[in-house]
C-alpha cells in the first residue's frame, strides 16, 4: 500500500475529475509549505487524508513539488489536495 498525494482538478460545470497532478510530498512537510492549511478534527498532521479545496495561492507553493506543470484556470476548473491509497 502506497500513499498518493495529488491536487485535484475538477471541472466547475459538472464537477467531474478533470485531471489528477501527482505531489511528491510528505504529509509533514505540506503543513509547513501550506502555513494557511486548517486541518479538519479528525485529521492529523502525520497523515492529511482529507480532502481539501485550494486557493491560488496554495497552488503556487505546491508547484515545486508536481510531477508536471499545473496551469491553474479557476474559471474553468476547482483544485483540491487529495490522497488515496494506490
Amino acid at each position: 500500500m502506497t500513499l498518493v498525494r495529488v491536487i485535484e482538478e475538477f471541472n466547475n460545470t459538472d464537477e467531474k475529475l478533470n485531471k489528477e497532478y501527482i505531489l511528491n510530498i510528505a504529509a509533514e512537510k505540506i503543513l509547513e509549505v501550506l502555513d494557511d492549511l486548517v486541518l479538519n478534527e479528525d485529521d492529523y498532521p502525520n497523515e492529511i487524508y482529507d480532502p481539501y479545496d485550494l486557493t491560488i495561492s496554495q497552488i503556487e507553493k505546491l508547484k515545486p513539488f508536481l510531477n508536471e506543470k499545473l496551469e491553474e484556470n479557476l474559471e474553468i476548473y476547482s483544485y483540491q489536495l487529495s490522497c488515496y491509497e494506490e
